[in-house]
């Protein structure tokens, strides 16, 4: 196919005189400010014409041999210059190297998010959206669970209990195709999340100082979202009797409860509960010998967060 058939002019004007680039595809693009932007490395020609004579395009003359076309091989600003019987005529050109990123937003249903894991209520929805630093996004594409990508268009609808996966990638307006990124998409009407490393002194339910960073988190998901409500479930190991174990817990899990309430979170949001060794999750069950490695997996602290209902 002849190269001139499917290519574009695109028009910069100045004051005596106007330029043209010729591409391909679409590897060029002009804003509504008149900016243009190329794609980093894409084969670019440029005419320039009088504005007294608009249809004599000429090929700007160059005695390097590889001014025609022109590749702008790294990104940021390019500028430059056209010599026209002594008028110096000079052009900026932006050059995109990368593609836009993608972000998620939960628009209905978010229990909470923690990097790219959301916690969603069923029936929720969620938007994408992607940023470019150049050129800005033309189109967004997804797949759930391995799907086929699909153009997105609309909110995405997740309405079914358990674990999805959203993929998105983005193209931006010179043709650069963003990374494809991944999220993870839990869909429940409340969310568990467990963190392990809460301690406690020995035998007590008094937190130490290094427990605080990991608590930390949980305070700032609590303030983020205000309307979430939030069940500390405490646990205990298998040793020692049932009652006390429950007992140890109870008060553990109220300790929690009253570190986040001190750091200004509503009680009424905060229920502490203690399971003792109700749920031991390995072999370490009463009356088998365990290294304490082991039967720390089973001293935890369980947030239940759920919406009101």
């Amino acid at each position: 196919m002849n190269f001139y058939r499917f290519c574009l002019f695109i028009l910069i004007a100045t004051t005596s005189h106007s330029l043209f680039a010729q591409k391909a595809d679409s590897n060029i693009f002009i804003d509504a400010n008149g900016q243009i932007y190329v794609k980093v490395d894409a084969p670019i020609y440029f005419f320039v014409s009088d504005n007294n004579e608009p249809n004599n395009k000429v090929l700007i003359p160059s005695s390097d041999s590889l001014a025609n076309p022109m590749h702008f091989d790294g990104p940021g600003k390019h500028y430059f210059v056209y010599n026209n019987k002594g008028e110096r005529i000079r052009y900026l050109i932006l050059a995109d190297a990368k593609g836009p990123k993608p972000k998620v937003k939960v628009e209905k249903g978010l229990l909470f998010g923690k990097e790219n894991r959301f916690y969603v209520d069923v029936d929720s929805k969620i938007t994408i959206d992607a940023k470019d630093d150049f050129s800005g996004l033309k189109q967004l594409y997804y797949s759930v669970d391995g799907a086929q990508f699909n153009l997105y268009s609309e909110a995405i609808s997740f309405n079914k209990e358990g674990e999805s996966e959203l993929k998105v990638y983005a193209i931006d307006n010179v043709g650069n195709i963003g990374d494809t990124s991944s999220f993870k998409i839990i869909v429940s009407p409340e969310a568990i999340f467990k963190i392990d490393n809460i301690y406690f002194e020995t035998a007590s339910a008094r937190l130490l100082n290094e427990s605080s960073n990991n608590l930390a988190e949980m305070l700032q998901l609590m303030r983020e979202f205000p309307e979430l409500i939030l069940e500390i479930r405490a646990y205990a190991d298998a040793r020692g009797s049932s009652e006390s174990n429950k007992t140890l817990s109870e008060r553990r899990a109220q300790s929690v409860a009253n570190y986040l309430t001190s750091k200004g979170i509503d009680a009424r949001r905060i229920k502490a509960k203690g399971l003792g060794d109700s749920n031991i999750l390995n072999d370490c069950v009463k009356g088998v010998p365990c290294p304490d490695s082991k039967h720390k997996q089973n001293r935890r602290v369980e947030f239940k967060f759920s919406l009101p209902k």
